[in-house]
């Protein structure tokens, strides 16, 4: 793990100084597990955003394919010379590759080259797992590194990844997927604690038998810990301590359920053993949020939204406030220090925000409700630079009961970031179920006041051609895009595509989600 104050000089994040001595990204990757049998397929998303966003004229993307044991079985490249959208379904690779797909598990890494500095050595792709109850989305977790630099830059700290949900229960079995590095790593284990929702913490150790280079795992933790014992039909979270060399350590994590249907997402460092200088940040500004988040809520027609805190921050305490809004921006009520924590409560714990809200609002209220800041006061030692929570949108009373698990980053108040200019995100619209994008502007200022004039582009796989519209949004205030709209269903037909958000306002941020009404699976992330 990388400091805080390195990554952000790292990415040349806005009103940084940046090294003399940083080195260019002309080489950045992405390295995926991938299943593919009579159940599941993966396909990986992308779009040609380096020659948008970077004003980079083409880039050419190196695509392996490999088996469980990291065997080599194809290799191709791609030229990238469009704005549009890309999907590559594994399927496809296997047949080229002249491989059977009635059972494959193996992995697939992506090698973007530029003779232009990409800034980023990850670059923003979504692996998409599907079967026909649902999908589910995480974007880039596991990498090969670039050189010893990159390597020796990321292992500054070793911490256990964290930060999602496993499910006990007959139905459910939780995992996490990888694929190894470039060395050999038998024999080592993985030390793990297993949190439940009292706060209590069940250690022990996984063993696999070989760790060969590249070698792809999809390790079920009902094969070697009592889940349901430890857990009692209940939602925990685990630690996992990934000691392994030359490995990139955030790894894909989730639950499959009935072995029909799977919700994945990514993990996080656990930082709560780190309490040096570097671990937090103080505020200068008084009139701005030491931290905060703008989430889109979904509240109606069997929908729920939960704020999962996971026990990895570095300790600190804290005041929670929540305020909530209608969807054009209006304040409909602020709860003050609505909790505190001290600095020993580093807990596993789940906001219910549709309990909160009917215990705020009258019932013919809650419809109004459409999204809620959270707003954290630290004390002590100030704001820890590390904090990740889980969103949880689903859908209750469906045969499944998967929501998103999205791992996320509460904004820490830079001030240095109310300076700049604006923001360019890009997102996919997944057009697999129901497809929703919600864009947000929600800044750090206690007061905030500023509009965000946005300009929304759409990008589709078979051409490219774009759509697009002009929207302005007011502080606080969200807009929803859904793939059912009549010109984005016969724009977009039944392939996958991206939106990019141009604003000239910098705290403009996005959501991406796909709901299968029907079966209760929901896929979604953040996007990039």
């Amino acid at each position: 793990m990388k400091t805080y104050q390195e990554h952000l000089k790292s990415v040349l994040s806005y009103g940084e100084t940046v090294s003399s001595t940083r080195k260019p990204v002309f080489r950045s990757s992405a390295i995926f597990p991938v299943i593919e049998n009579g159940i599941f397929s993966t396909q990986i998303l992308f779009m040609g955003y380096w020659l948008k966003k970077r004003n980079i004229p083409e880039v050419t993307i190196l695509v392996t394919l490999r088996d469980e044991i990291g065997s080599i079985l194809l290799r191709k490249s791609l030229i990238i010379n469009e704005v549009k959208a890309y999907k590559i379904p594994i399927i496809s690779c296997i047949q080229e590759a002249g491989r059977s797909n009635s059972n494959f598990i193996g992995s697939l890494e992506l090698e973007v080259f530029s003779t232009r500095d990409m800034v980023f050595p990850y670059p923003a792709f979504v692996v998409n797992y599907l079967s026909e109850f649902g999908s589910t989305v995480v974007h880039t977790t596991g990498r090969i590194y670039n050189d010893i630099e990159d390597m020796i830059g990321n292992t500054a700290y070793r911490v256990p990844e964290s930060g999602f949900d496993i499910y006990s229960g007959a139905r459910n079995n939780p995992f996490f997927s990888f694929v190894n590095g470039v060395y050999d790593n038998s024999g080592k284990s993985i030390n793990y604690e297993i949190v439940d929702e009292d706060q209590n913490v069940t250690s022990g150790q996984i063993q696999l038998k070989k760790v060969m280079p590249y070698q792809s795992f999809f390790v079920m933790l009902k094969d070697h810990i009592d889940i349901d014992k430890i857990l009692g039909g209940k939602k925990g979270t685990i630690k996992l301590q990934l000691d392994f060399e030359g490995f990139f350590t955030r790894v894909i994590a989730g639950n499959f359920v009935d072995n029909k249907a799977v919700s994945i997402t990514h993990t996080f460092y656990d930082s709560s053993s780190i309490k040096t200088d570097s671990a937090y940040l103080n505020n200068p500004n008084p009139e701005l949020h030491d931290s905060y988040i703008f989430v889109p809520l979904f509240l109606e027609n069997d929908l729920y939204t939960h704020v999962v805190y996971y026990p990895i921050y570095s300790p600190s305490a804290y005041l929670m406030s929540i305020y909530f809004y209608d969807e054009p921006g209006n304040c409909l009520k602020k709860v003050e220090e609505w909790k505190s924590f001290s600095e020993t409560d580093n807990l596993f714990f789940t906001l219910d925000i549709n309990q909160i809200v009917k215990e705020n609002f009258q019932s013919e209220e809650i419809t109004r409700v459409k999204g809620m800041l959270i707003a954290n006061s630290w004390n002590n030692k100030g704001i820890p630079t590390r904090i990740k929570y889980g969103l949880n949108v689903g859908i209750n009373n469906r045969p499944f009961n998967l929501p998103t698990n999205i791992c996320f980053a509460p904004e820490i108040s830079n001030p240095k970031i109310l300076n700049k200019p604006g923001t360019f995100k890009w997102a996919p619209m997944l057009n697999n179920s129901g497809s929703e994008i919600v864009i947000t502007n929600c800044g750090p200022n206690k007061t905030y006041t500023k509009p965000a004039n946005i300009t929304i582009e759409f990008y589709r796989e078979r051409d490219n051609e774009i759509i697009s519209e002009c929207i302005s949004l007011l502080p606080h205030a969200q807009y929803h895009i859904h793939s059912k709209f009549n010109d984005l269903k016969e724009f977009f037909g039944d392939d996958t595509g991206w939106i990019t958000i141009s604003s000239d306002n910098p705290f403009v941020n996005a959501w991406y989600f796909d709901f299968n009404y029907e079966t209760g699976v929901v896929a979604g992330d953040h996007s990039f």
